[in-house]
This record gives structure tokens, C-alpha cells and sequence, in this order.
């Protein structure tokens, strides 16, 4: 992460969330809202491959079955 920052606009209910957030883990506003954007990405993109798995064709299942039974 970068030494740079920004300042975003949002209303004083959530900046006092996120400030009371970041305290109960120990972390700066700033450190927090990074976690929760890393955390959020990582949750969806393992939605998307759920979607990609559900969707795949028997065959595919069926070959990925089978590197487990070896």
C-alpha cells in the first residue's frame, strides 16, 4: 500500500461505525476499510466461481471427481 491518501465523503454515521470498527480490531479507519475491501473482493470472487461450478457441464464434474479419487 502507498504512503498517499484521499479523502472520500461519506456521512458522519458511517465514519463513526468504521471509526468504532477500526478501535475494537486495533487498526486505523484507514487499515480497516482495506481489510473490509479485501475481504469483500475475496468473497466475491469465490461467489463467481460457485456460479462457474454450478454451471459447468457434467463432463466437467466428472473429470474433476476424478482427481480426487486417485
Amino acid at each position: 500500500m502507498s504512503d498517499a491518501s484521499t479523502t472520500i465523503k461519506v456521512s458522519p454515521e458511517v465514519r463513526d461505525s468504521l471509526n468504532a470498527l477500526a478501535d475494537e480490531h486495533g487498526r486505523t479507519a484507514g487499515s480497516m476499510l482495506e481489510q473490509l475491501r479485501t475481504e469483500d473482493l475475496w468473497r466475491y470472487k469465490m461467489e463467481q466461481a460457485k456460479r462457474q461450478m454450478r454451471g459447468a457441464p457434467g463432463e466437467v464434474w466428472a473429470e474433476y471427481m476424478a482427481e480426487f479419487a486417485t
